[in-house]
């Protein structure tokens, strides 16, 4: 018996040396990402055709410090992207308008947005967060979240509409980890976010898709 318990420890001691190493040289350490939020390649679409009449302007983000948007626990180090998620939302809503055949325009203030256009977008960056903790002996558990506060205007929209809205993503991941890996559960948060912000937006009648010309799916007029 106590032999068997001794191969036992043995046989985890490589992934207890490995952790204690990682703790020992991880610490102060900062994971910084390459990149930000971006729509799938997959859903790479035309340029959406018509005169644009939808404004997306730059949602605040007021977090501080701003380059800080989470924590790997195991490892004690900080998880830093250098971009500005209120105009990286922003983009994914407007991406995700396009995909609709939505044309429309990005501001980064709203004094930049002349009177041609009837409907305006935009609101707040209430959460935007990434963090990474263990949950086994080799796994760590990657978590983004992405919570915004939407708000629309225009001729099909009820005056003041906005909604909030939060966004979540969570997978394991192999002890060694990545900041791709990182980015990866953020991209699907912010995506998610972006994508529900437009389903309710167009349920709220703040947008509307046009009309698909007569042929192209639309019922014959009789």
């Amino acid at each position: 018996m106590r032999m068997k318990n001794r191969r036992r420890l043995l046989s985890f001691l490589p992934f207890l040396l490995l952790a204690l190493g990682m703790y020992g040289c991880a610490t102060g350490n900062v994971l910084t990402l390459p990149d930000g939020p971006s729509r799938p390649a997959a859903k790479a679409v035309a340029k959406a055709e018509g005169v644009p009449k939808v404004a997306v302007i730059d949602f605040s983000w007021t977090e501080t410090p701003a380059s800080e948007i989470g924590r790997d626990y195991d490892n004690v180090r900080s998880i830093v992207w250098k971009g500005n998620p209120g105009k990286a939302v922003a983009d994914l809503i407007a991406g995700v308008l396009a995909e609709k055949g939505i044309p429309s325009v990005r501001a980064a203030r709203e004094a930049d947005v002349h009177d041609g256009f009837s409907t305006k977008i935009w609101g707040n960056v209430k959460e935007f967060r990434v963090n990474a903790k263990r949950t086994g002996l080799v796994l760590v558990e990657i978590e983004a979240v992405t919570a915004l506060k939407v708000q629309g205007s225009g001729p099909g929209a009820s005056a003041g509409w906005a909604t909030d809205l939060t966004s979540s993503y969570r997978y394991p991941e192999p002890l060694f980890f990545l900041s791709g890996d990182v980015l990866h559960a953020v991209n699907r948060a912010a995506n998610d976010a972006a994508e529900e912000a437009v389903r309710q937006l167009m349920e709220a009648g703040v947008v509307s898709a046009p009309a698909a010309p007569e042929g192209k799916g639309a019922e014959p007029k009789q």
